[in-house]
């Protein structure tokens, strides 16, 4: 009995665990539960139901594009997961010419005075962020001005941008001259040959310069409302893009504009500019046909009128390229690639060097032969993540050629070697280096370097007047031979003119008045210390003199030395002899008979 209650409760047990039972997914790696969720990635939601999985997209708030006031398209800016976007206005001011400014709503002004003024600056600080421009007076009798450089704040550096006497654009981070394409830990600088561009990753901005125009991007959803300055605000509104500094809004940007000036220590002479007086005329060059493309998408009646104003109020009539070239940079931006330099019949032609080739739509940075380079600079993600358009107008390499390095205007058909001058060599190709003959090894791409073969010296001997034996280097191998110092009439006149205390010798210099080996002098030091008893006299004819004896030497029995005067009392007996010895003999006698009986 007990056994089968024991039996009947087992089973009551079973039954009950496999009703309340529902299956989890063991077959997956890790195993999930019923019901668990997971992102499995590729923007899906994956979940466990009674032992298999279920997959659906992962769920986003409905996206509605809003309408710029800026007339440019709104942008997908995705989350953090990179499934759900919402659209955004884009922020991007822009000038050029002398000078023209769109706001980042929109609203197109001008604006002529010579002095530095805030173009964008941060009303809360958040990202220590501002650029500034300067502008200078540009060659009109009316006062129109022109940009001559960009300066750009961020965190602790300064970024400069300055417009060249050629028309090229030069940078410097902190007062030190780069050459791009140039990256650190906070931004990324490239240049196309015509626009000079700086990528700021961590708030996803963009300053682009390129002498008389400029261009700022900023993303709306971390600046929105929070700029000021010749730029204005940065919101979708155009009511408050006159803002002053004191945050109230101006009815005119162009009177808005001038209290936006700065302190530059280069220019006391700040103040208020001449006001340009309009010119009333019809000029046949601004016509943006070539742009019909684009018309679709963005209006070009502001670069319109900043055409007009500069042509009739400027006297070269190229400056309508400027508005050409902006316009063309902001169809650029939605990828619309017009090359439009055509069709100004030879108006706003741009000249490469004679190695490159003009490109309207070419890399934001081209390939080199450095493979080091190319990786750290191609296909970067914040070039992409701030800009949808990642070609630039420029000068580039052409076709079947490749540049040779990021700091020269070196194609080449094939990546070689690098010479001593930093050069480029072809397979193959030979060369001499501080004697030493290298060559681009074809087969490993590498400099290899050896010392040339010299044949044996040669026996020379130089035994003719004036010569000398001289070792020089001729093509990187030494040869001796003779070298003529003087011929005999120099040898005379030399002779002549040389004094008697000095020592001369042919030396292996060249005299470049005589053509022939040069002397070397140096005075001969004569010893003019003598021995006691004796003095230094000079020697007629001879350069130096030598020791006579004026005095004798006695040596006593005690050793002791002592010099004797000849005496007049020893005149008769001691001065009659020639010879100084036989006097001295005389001499000591008489000093040792005085000494003897003293």
């Amino acid at each position: 009995m007990p056994a089968k209650t024991s039996e009947s409760s087992t089973a009551t047990s079973i039954s009950h665990k496999t009703t309340s039972f529902s299956p989890n997914c063991e077959n997956l790696s890790p195993p999930r539960k019923n019901g668990e969720t997971w992102n499995s990635g590729n923007c899906t939601i994956k979940t466990c139901v009674n032992g298999s999985t279920t997959s659906n997209p992962v769920p986003c708030a409905p996206a509605k594009p809003p309408v710029c006031e800026n007339g440019r398209p709104p942008v997908k800016v995705y989350d953090e997961s990179g499934c759900c976007f919402q659209y955004q206005c884009q922020c991007e001011c822009y000038g050029w010419g002398d000078p023209h400014i769109v706001t980042f709503d929109g609203t197109y002004y001008s604006f002529q005075e010579n002095c530095t003024y805030v173009l964008v600056k941060e009303i809360n600080p958040v990202y220590n962020f501002k650029v500034l421009i300067d502008n200078v007076y540009c060659g009109a009798q009316d006062g129109v001005s022109c940009p001559h450089s960009l300066i750009v704040q961020y965190n602790s550096y300064e970024v400069i941008f300055v417009q060249s006497i050629h028309d090229t654009t030069t940078a410097y981070v902190n007062k030190k001259q780069i050459f791009p394409a140039y990256s650190n830990a906070d931004f990324l600088i490239t240049n196309s040959g015509i626009q000079m561009t700086m990528v700021i990753p961590k708030i996803n901005a963009q300053v682009m310069f390129s002498g008389m125009l400029f261009k700022i991007n900023l993303p709306y959803s971390q600046f929105h409302g929070n700029t000021e300055g010749h730029c204005g605000t940065c919101d979708n509104t155009q009511k408050n893009d006159c803002r002053l500094p004191d945050g109230r809004i101006h009815p005119s940007c162009s009177e808005m504009a001038k209290y936006w000036s700065t302190p530059d220590k280069n220019k006391p002479y700040c103040g208020p500019s001449p006001t340009v007086k309009p010119v009333m005329c019809k000029p046949k060059i601004c016509d943006f046909l070539v742009f019909e493309e684009c018309h679709k998408t963005f209006s070009a009646e502001a670069f319109h009128k900043a055409c007009k104003f500069d042509v009739c109020n400027m006297p070269n009539p190229d400056i309508a390229c400027h508005s050409f070239e902006m316009y063309a940079i902001v169809c650029a931006s939605s990828g619309m690639c017009i090359d439009w330099r055509k069709a100004t019949n030879g108006t706003c032609e741009y000249k490469c060097p004679d190695t490159k080739v003009y490109q309207p739509c070419g890399p934001a940075i081209e390939p080199t032969c450095s493979t080091r380079y190319n990786k750290k600079y191609q296909n970067i993600p914040q070039i992409q993540q701030v800009s949808s358009n990642a070609t630039k107008e420029g000068c580039f390499c052409p076709e079947g050629k490749v540049l040779f390095n990021s700091f020269s205007d070196t194609c080449v058909t094939s990546c070689g070697c690098t010479g001593p001058d930093g050069m480029p060599r072809m397979p193959g190709e030979t060369w001499m280096s501080d004697c030493l003959k290298c060559e681009c090894e074809p087969d490993s791409m590498s400099v290899q370097c050896y010392s040339p073969e010299c044949p044996p010296p040669d026996n020379v001997t130089c035994a003719e007047e004036g010569q000398v034996m001289v070792t020089e280097t001729v093509n990187c191998c030494p040869q001796t031979k003779c070298g003529k110092c003087r011929d005999s009439e120099q040898i005379k006149e030399y002779d002549v003119v040389k004094g008697l205390c000095d020592d001369c010798h042919c030396t292996s210099s060249l005299d470049p008045n005589t053509q022939l080996k040069a002397i070397e002098c140096k005075p001969i030091q004569c010893d003019t210390n003598c021995q006691q008893g004796f003095e230094y006299q000079p020697d007629p004819g001879q350069c130096c003199g030598k020791c006579v004896q004026t005095s004798c030497i006695a040596v006593l029995p005690d050793k002791t030395i002592h010099t004797v005067k000849v005496k007049a009392l020893c005149a008769e007996a001691c001065y009659k002899p020639h010879n100084i010895h036989q006097k001295c003999q005389c001499a000591s006698y008489f000093f040792y008979s005085s000494y003897g009986s003293g």
